[in-house]
C-alpha cells in the first residue's frame, strides 16, 4: 500500500517579531487505515499488502515537531525468503532536513508521540516551536535504520535489504517511522511555502541473505570443544542450545545434506557461533523430517509419505516410526540392505532385513532358509518365541524360527566386531503372551496353557480394536533380551529378533486386509513375532502374508524369514535413506 505524506506549507501574518520557524501543514494517508485491505505489491510472485495511517496529529508544525508512524507489511507467497527494501518516494522543496529513525517488530506496539507547542522570545526575535515525547518508544528495541530527507530528494531507501519468508499463510512485520522536523539554531522561514510530498511503500531488492560462522567448534572425546575452521559434513548434530546467532534465532542443523538452516533471516550478514555434537542416529534420520501423528489403524496405509515420519510412545519415551509406500527408510548395514521400522523410544534404530540388493518384493528379501515358526502346535506353548511346558510365560526352549534366526546372526554377525559394536544390546523384542480365555476380550491372565482355549494381547488390539502398542504389557517375561541388557527377560542367545504384528499395524498393514503398497509388502509370506490365539488344537502366530495383509495362522507352516535388529543409539550415518543413497552405518 502507498502511503502518502503532504505537507503543504502557508505563509502567515506573524505578529510581535520575527518568526525563525513558523508553518502549517497536514499529512494524508493515500489508502486505507491499518484495518483496511491495503494496495498490493508483488515481488518475485509473493504478494506484499503496505498498510497504516501516516498522518501529523496536528495542523501547525512547528520546528521540532515529531510524529510516529506504523506501517504493516505482510508478505504472501509460497514460504519463499524475499529481499525487499522499504523505500519513500516523492518531491521536497523544504530546505530544513527532515530526520527519519524507523524501528521493526514482530507484532504491533502501541507508540505515540505528544507534542507541546511553546513560544519564546529571543533577543526580540519571536520564535515557535515544540518539545516532543514518544511513549514506549523503548518498546520498539534498537533502530534499523535512519537518515534525512533533504530538499530535492525524489526517493530515499528507508530500510535496505530486508527478507520476509512470504509463507502461505501470510507473514508480517512492523515498521515505526519517527519522522522529525527539527528545531534548528537558524532561521527557517524559508520552509514558509515549501512542500513534502510523497508515499511509502516496498520494492525488490537483489540482496541475497549471507551468514557470517565467526567460530564452529566440534565435540571432542573428552567432552570438550575444539575450534575448527571447517563446518563438519557428517557424523555430528548441531547443539542447538549452545549455538548462537546474531539475529536472536535459533540455527538447526540438516544433517543429511550439511546446511544450516536459520529462522527470521531478516538482513545480510547474520553471525553465528555454532557448536556440533555427535551426531546420534536419531538425529539424523529426523533431519528434514515432519513429525505426524496416525489417530486411525483401521484401515491401510497406502500413501506415499516420504518427508514424514510418525510418532507413538512406548516403555522408553517416543518412537519414530516409518510408515505407508515410504522409499526413505533404506540402510545398508553388514552387507546387507534393510528397511528402518522405527527409532525406539531409548534411540536406537530397529530394522529389518531386506537381503543383499533392493528389490522390494520376491524371496530375495528374506532369507534363502524359510522356516515353521514351530514344528508342533498342539498345545499353547508353542505361540512362544521360546516357551515351557504348563507356562504361559516359559522361557526353556527355543522355538524352530528362533534357531533359524540365530543360526544366520551366528554365521553373518556375530563373529565381526566391526558388526556387533553398532548392535544394541539393551533393546529387545516383544512377544506379549498376555492371555485371556474370552473371545475378543482383554487379556486377564487367564488361559495360556496346555489345550485351553486362548486369545491373546497382540490378536486382541489388532483384530478387535485395530489398537496397536509399542509397549510390551509384560516385558519381564515376554521382551526378549540378551543376558545383561537390564530390562527384559535376558533370555536370548544374539541380540536378534523378528518384527512384532503391532510394528505391521503402526506401518500400515491391516488385520486380513490385503495392502500391496507399503514398505513391509514383499510379495512373499513371512513370519512376525507376535503370538494370536489357541483354538483348542493348534497355536496361532501373526505373519505377514503374500499380499501385504497381516495374518495369522496355526504355527507349522513354511514361511520366510526377516531378522530383526537394534541398532545402537550413537552410531553415526550417512545417506539420505533411499534405495540408491541408504543410510549407511559408519
Amino acid at each position: 500500500m502507498k502511503k502518502r505524506l503532504i505537507i503543504i506549507v502557508l505563509a502567515l501574518l506573524l505578529v510581535g517579531g520575527i518568526s525563525l520557524a513558523y508553518f502549517s501543514g497536514s499529512i494524508f494517508s493515500g489508502g486505507t487505515s491499518s484495518t483496511g485491505e491495503g494496495t498490493l505489491v508483488n515481488i518475485n510472485n509473493s504478494t506484499f499488502i503496505v498498510e497504516g495511517t501516516l498522518e501529523f496529529n496536528d495542523t501547525d508544525i512547528y520546528p521540532g515537531h515529531t510524529n510516529v508512524a506504523r506501517v504493516r507489511v505482510t508478505a504472501t507467497g509460497d514460504n519463499e525468503l524475499i529481499p525487499y527494501n522499504l523505500i519513500w518516494e516523492g518531491t521536497n522543496t523544504l530546505n530544513t532536513p527532515l530526520n527519519y529513525t524507523v524501528y521493526k517488530t514482530s507484532t504491533n506496539i502501541d507508540v505515540e508521540a505528544t507534542c507541546e507547542k511553546t513560544r519564546e522570545t529571543v533577543n526580540g526575535a519571536i520564535r515557535y516551536l515544540e518539545n516532543c515525547s514518544i511513549s514506549n518508544i523503548d518498546s520498539l528495541g534498537t533502530s534499523v535504520a535512519n537518515g534525512t530527507i533533504n530538499t530535492g530528494d525524489t526517493n530515499i531507501t528507508l530500510v535496505k535489504d530486508e527478507f520476509i519468508t512470504a509463507l502461505s499463510s501470510g507473514e508480517t512485520v512492523y515498521y515505526y517511522v519517527v519522522l522529525e522536523y527539527p528545531n534548528l539554531d537558524q532561521n527557517q522561514n524559508s520552509d514558509i511555502g515549501g512542500t513534502f510530498t510523497g508515499e511509502v511503500t516496498v520494492e525488490m531488492s537483489n540482496a541475497s541473505p549471507d551468514i557470517q560462522i565467526i567460530a564452529a567448534y566440534i565435540e571432542q572425546e573428552d567432552g570438550s570443544y575444539l575450534e575448527s575452521e571447517d563446518i563438519p559434513q557428517s557424523g555430528y548434530a548441531l547443539n542447538s542450545e549452545k549455538s548462537v546467532c546474531s539475529n536472536g534465532s535459533i540455527p538447526s542443523w540438516d544433517v543429511i545434506n550439511a546446511r544450516l538452516n536459520i529462522d527470521d533471516l531478516t538482513k545480510s550478514g547474520t553471525s553465528c557461533y555454532l557448536y556440533f555434537d555427535e551426531a546420534v542416529a536419531a538425529d539424523y534420520i529426523l533431519a528434514n523430517k515432519t513429525i505426524q501423528e496416525r489417530t486411525s489403524f483401521s484401515s491401510v496405509l497406502t500413501s506415499n509419505t516420504n518427508g514424514t515420519i510418525y510418532q507413538a510412545p512406548d516403555g522408553e519415551g517416543t518412537s519414530y516410526y516409518f510408515a505407508g509406500n515410504t522409499t526413505e527408510n533404506w540402510l545398508s548395514f553388514a552387507g546387507f540392505y534393510w528397511r528402518i521400522i522405527r527409532i525406539n523410544g531409548d534411540g536406537t534404530v530397529r530394522i529389518i532385513y531386506n537381503g543383499t540388493g533392493t528389490s522390494t518384493t520376491g524371496t530375495s528379501t528374506q532369507l534363502s532358509s524359510t522356516s515353521t515358526f514351530n514344528s508342533s502346535s498342539n498345545n499353547n506353548m508353542y505361540v512362544g518365541y521360546m516357551y515351557t511346558s504348563g507356562q504361559v510365560h516359559g522361557l526353556e526352549t527355543s522355538s524352530t524360527i528362533k534357531g533359524t534366526v540365530d543360526t544366520w546372526y551366528q554365521n553373518n554377525i556375530a563373529n565381526n566386531s566391526e558388526y556387533t559394536s553398532k548392535i544394541s544390546t539393551t533393546t529387545g523384542f516383544c512377544g506379549d503372551r498376555t492371555s485371556t480365555t474370552t473371545y475378543n476380550g482383554a487379556p486377564n491372565d487367564t488361559g495360556g496353557t496346555g489345550t485351553t482355549i486362548t486369545y491373546y494381547g497382540a490378536r486382541y488390539r489388532l483384530y478387535t480394536n485395530k489398537t496397536p502398542t509399542y509397549d510390551c504389557p509384560d516385558p519381564d517375561n515376554d521382551l526378549y533380551t540378551v543376558d545383561g541388557a537390564g530390562i527384559g527377560n535376558e533370555a536370548l542367545t544374539y541380540p536378534v529378533g523378528l518384527i512384532t504384528a503391532d510394528e505391521v499395524a503402526y506401518a500400515g498393514g491391516v488385520y486380513q486386509t490385503n495392502n500391496d503398497s507399503y514398505y513391509l509388502y514383499t510379495n512373499s509370506a513371512y513370519w512376525a513375532l507376535s503370538p494370536s490365539y489357541f483354538n483348542g488344537s493348534d497355536a496361532y502366530g501373526f505373519h505377514v502374508y503374500s499380499n501385504g495383509g497381516l495374518r495369522d495362522s496355526y504355527v507349522t507352516p513354511t514361511y520366510g524369514v526377516r531378522p530383526v535388529l537394534n541398532l545402537r543409539a550413537d552410531v553415526q550415518l550417512t545417506g539420505s535413506g533411499t534405495a540408491d543413497d541408504p543410510f549407511v552405518v559408519n
